[in-house]
């Protein structure tokens, strides 16, 4: 089983009058878009489920993210809107059965702190915007527990 979980690209602050969820992308955000989305695109295990945040900022990642792999079935859930470790897992353990590669794209901190919990160890400091780790696990999603996943790839726009 893998889980690609993906943060959002970075978010614009120059219209102040907007709520934080109704924040878009900015200029290097939709500018990283394509790159990372092409570098997808060559990636093994891309999923075929994916679940992202409703805030502008995700919405808008996880499209250029479902354009590297538009045969995913593409989800918004509120619930990932800066959510914390065990709601993201909460989150993937309803994916559908018989889906052996999920994506998650969502929030920090949230998504920094899954991935050191889910590898037992910390790993990241903090997943940038866009960043992209791919964790492997044993079992299906109902088996995903923290401390039992292996960190296969981390990648990040300036890495690029």
């Amino acid at each position: 089983m893998r889980l690609w979980l993906i943060r959002h690209a970075k978010s614009s602050w120059a219209d102040r009058s907007l709520s934080d969820f109704d924040r878009p992308l900015n200029g290097r955000g939709r500018r990283d878009g394509p790159r990372m989305r092409d570098w997808l695109r060559k990636q093994a295990f891309g999923p075929s489920w994916i679940w992202t945040s409703d805030a502008a900022r995700a919405l808008a990642t996880a499209e250029f993210v479902h354009g590297a792999f538009p045969g995913a079935e593409l989800v918004t859930d509120h619930r990932l809107y800066g959510a914390w470790p065990e709601t993201i897992l909460d989150v993937v353990r309803e994916t559908p059965a018989g889906i052996d590669a999920v994506a998650v794209v969502a929030h920090n901190p949230g998504m920094t702190d899954c991935i050191n919990l889910l590898a037992g160890e910390r790993v990241i400091d903090n997943l940038p915007t866009f960043g992209i780790a791919r964790l492997q696990w044993f079992g299906g999603v109902d088996g995903l527990v923290f401390g039992q996943a292996n960190l296969e790839i981390l990648m990040a726009p300036k890495l690029l």
